[in-house]
Order: structure tokens, then sequence, then C-alpha cells
């Protein structure tokens, strides 16, 4: 048997292979002596027919057929064995010829490819967030909310009330937003629905939108006053603009939007006094209450370690994606079609807890599947890449989770449940939940890692990385 092999740009591989023709006459042998039993032939019992009766009966291309299914089966494995190539998935048969010499080709997906290239030179700058004292104030100021005396009022609404909306927003300069982002590359999926939710135009439609109505809490500038001196059950139309301030507005910045407001509920809230007393109230079921000024310490101290969290999360992914960007991965589209494939089964899985399937969907919107192939085709190749790099830091970084890691994670959100402890570490009895956890560990872990690297806190010499070319699995 001879074997080429020759690499495809498409991330697959041909193989050729000749074989000898006697090899191929056995096989047909074969062929025909399956094919009798499974065909009546007049003066023959089932499989006793000769092999020139049965061909003149069936066809020499069928017995022909047959005997290559048969043996393209061995063959590839032969093949794929000889070439020392781990596939992705199975190959397909591209040609077969008899004469001269008995040449198969397949073409097989290879498996996905990783070189991350040099990122353990990768350095990023990493500022350490801080926490001002506005910060502080507004948190001991959702303290003093939580404590408020609340009480429902049959007055028009004053600044300072809660009140309880149906609430509708809309964006007015839709159409020159989706121009601006027309202009701008889309990576991902929740990109992408939010360019759709541009399209309706609609940003926010709630019949229990809850708000209390002062200027650090209303939603836009001027919201509070287009709601002053309405009665429940009243509703009001109106038109603000955002401030141009993306520091402060982020993606609403600028927008023009139109409100329709309807009240449903109004409450005036009557806040403690911020001193001592109020420090210990908050404080009372814990071994020690605190003064005001140990309270403060302490909302300041849980403000630094979220916004350090949230620190390290942004930085950690800031890294990946520097790290993506040099990075070299290759993958068959038998892969894209299987990502793909996952994609559409996870939308069918929430429409049906809607009461719809994709089918349904389909139908809705004139939609075939391969259409929706393509519309997440791009969001599926970017998961993948995603996937691949991660898994391959992982690797090269040998970032592992032992069943003790698991077991002390579990504990320690455990301890957040008091009384239900119990039934929480009962959900972990289940594999499925367990490999989720260590799957989260690991992720948590290896960036981690990476920030390190990243900060120039990890020895240069990479510990794991064996060969210069990894196949990720």
């Amino acid at each position: 048997m001879n074997i080429q092999t020759e690499r495809l740009e498409n991330h697959t591989a041909r193989f050729t292979v000749e074989v000898d023709a006697e090899r191929l006459e056995k096989a047909k042998l074969t062929a025909a002596s399956r094919l009798s039993k499974q065909v009546n032939i007049p003066g023959f019992r089932r499989g006793k027919a000769p092999y020139k009766i049965l061909a003149n009966y069936v066809g020499e291309a069928a017995i022909l057929e047959d005997a290559v299914e048969f043996l393209s089966n061995e063959i590839y494995k032969d093949a794929l064995k000889e070439a020392q190539i781990e596939p992705y998935g199975p190959a397909a048969l591209e040609n077969f010829t008899a004469d001269p010499t008995p040449t198969f080709k397949f073409v097989v997906p290879l498996q996905p490819t990783v070189h991350l290239g040099d990122y353990r030179s990768l350095r990023v700058p990493f500022e350490a967030p801080t926490v001002d004292d506005k910060a502080v104030d507004e948190g001991l100021q959702n303290l003093q909310e939580r404590e408020a005396l609340i009480e429902e009022s049959n007055q028009p609404v004053a600044k300072g009330n809660r009140v309880t909306l149906k609430l509708l927003g809309e964006f007015l300069d839709a159409h020159e937003h989706e121009e601006k982002e027309e202009t701008e590359e889309e990576h991902d999926h929740e990109h992408d629905h939010d360019h759709e939710a541009d399209h309706n135009h609609v940003f926010i439609d709630r019949d229990d939108m809850l708000f209390l109505l002062t200027e650090d809490r209303e939603p836009a500038p001027g919201f509070s006053d287009a709601l002053v001196g309405a009665n429940v059950g009243e509703r009001r139309e109106f038109e603000l603009t955002y401030p141009d301030d993306e520091a402060e507005f982020q993606t609403m910045a600028g927008r023009k939007v139109k409100f329709d407001a309807t009240v449903n509920k109004i409450e005036t809230m009557t806040m403690p006094a911020l001193n001592d007393d109020f420090a210990a109230r908050v404080t009372k079921d814990e071994e020690k209450q605190l003064s005001l000024l140990e309270l403060r310490m302490r909302v300041r101290e849980d403000l630094q370690n979220q916004a350090n969290e949230k620190a390290e999360e942004e930085y950690a992914s800031q890294v990946l994606h520097e790290i993506m960007e040099s990075a070299t991965v290759a993958f068959p589209e038998d892969l894209v079609n299987d990502q793909t494939d996952f994609i559409l089964q996870n939308i069918d899985r929430d429409l049906r807890q809607r009461g719809l399937t994709l089918a349904d969907y389909m139908k809705m919107t004139g939609k075939k599947r391969e259409d929706l192939a393509s519309e997440y085709r791009d969001q599926a190749v970017h998961s993948i890449e995603h996937g691949l790099v991660e898994q391959e830091l992982m690797r090269v970084e040998n970032v592992t989770v032992t069943e003790d890691d698991v077991n002390a994670e579990i504990d320690r959100i455990a301890g957040q449940f008091g009384d239900q402890a119990a039934s929480f570490r009962q959900m972990y009895n289940r594999r499925d939940m367990r490999d989720n956890l260590r799957s989260q560990l690991q992720n948590r872990n290896m960036k981690r890692r990476i920030s390190a690297i990243a900060r120039g806190e990890v020895e240069e010499a990479a510990p794991a990385e064996a060969a210069p070319e990894t196949n990720a699995e």
C-alpha cells in the first residue's frame, strides 16, 4: 500500500492511497458474498449464486461500490496510522479510481492547532483601582435607603419620592446611531443583540420599574423633573438627551430618547440619620456592633475589594485579548459547523422555555437553518478561537485543579448559605456540577496566571510546551 499525504489550506489533509489490485478483487468477492445473501436470484438459494450470475443480476457496479465502501474503511485506518495524523472527525472519500491501480483519495479534517507565540514576553500595565469618598458616601446612602421608613403616598410625585413606573424607553436617534455603528467592527453575539435592539428603537419596556427620584439615582438627567406633580395612574411622555459624557453615561452618552411613563405607585422615604446609632443598628446581628467611623471603613474596604475584583477581571480579559492577537489558531470547517450547531441548539432550548422552538422561529422569520448558521458563524469562530487559546494556555502553563481544590471551593461557598449549607452541598454530589465548578476554577486560575505573566511576576521559561506545534483537543 502506497500512501501520500497532502496538507490542504482549509486545515484538512488529503490521503492518496494506492492498493494492490488483488486486494480490491478480494474485497469484491466479500462484497458479492454479502450481496448474494440479500437478493433472491431464480434457481439459486440465497448466498449460493456464483459471482458471474450475481454480477449479471445486480450489476458489476453495485458489487464494486460495496467493495469500495468496505475496503475504504480498512484503508483509511491504515493511512491514519502510517501518516501519524489525529483527525478531528470522520474523513470523506473524495475519489476512487480502479485503473490502472486502485486508488483511494480521502479528505480528513485535522485537529485544531494553536501557536501561542511569545506571550511570555507580553507586558500590560496595570493600574490598581481606588475608591474615593464619593463612592463611600453612596455606599452609606445605600445602607440608609435599606433602613429607611417607606410609606405609600397619595400626594403627587415630588423629588425624593420612590416611584414604581410602567416605563417604555425608545431611541429617537436610532438611525444615526446605527450608521455610526456600521462603521465599527462587531466581534461578538452580545454586540449583535445590542445592534438589534437599536433597530427596534426600544431599549427599555417594563411594567414595574422602581426609581428613587434624586439626581444621583434617576435614570437620565431631567427624568425627575419630568415626573414631578404626576399622580398615581397618570401617564407622562417626554424627551431627554443624555449629556455627551461617555465616562458617566457610557453607551447612552449623547443619545436622544423618548420616555413613556405611567405612575403605578408613589412612596415617601424617611432616611435615618448617619450616626453611631445608625451604624449599631445596621450591625446589630454581628458579634461586635460598629461605630459610624468603623462602618465607613468597612464600606470602603468592601468597595475596594469589589473594585479590585472587577479590575483584575478586566485586566485578565485585556491580557487574554493581547495573547489571542499574537496567537495563530487553525481548525477545520467541520469544527465551525459543530460549534454553530451547538449555538443553534442552545437557542432552541431557550426558545422552548418560552413555548417556541427553533423551527417555529424559522417559520416566523422566513429563514432557513443555513441562513441562521451563516448569521452565527462569526460568533462560532470567535468562540472556537477563544476556547482553544484558553485551553492551550492551561496546558502550557500547567494550570490544574484537584479534587481538594473543588472541595475547598464548595466549602467556601457553602459557608455563605448558613442553615442551607447542607442543601447547597448536595447539589455538588452530581458529577456535572462538580465538573462545571472545576472548569470555572481552572479558568480563574488561568486568568490569574496570565495576569501574573503580563505584570512580569513569572519566570521567563515556559514550563510545559514540548514542541513548537501543538494539537489542541
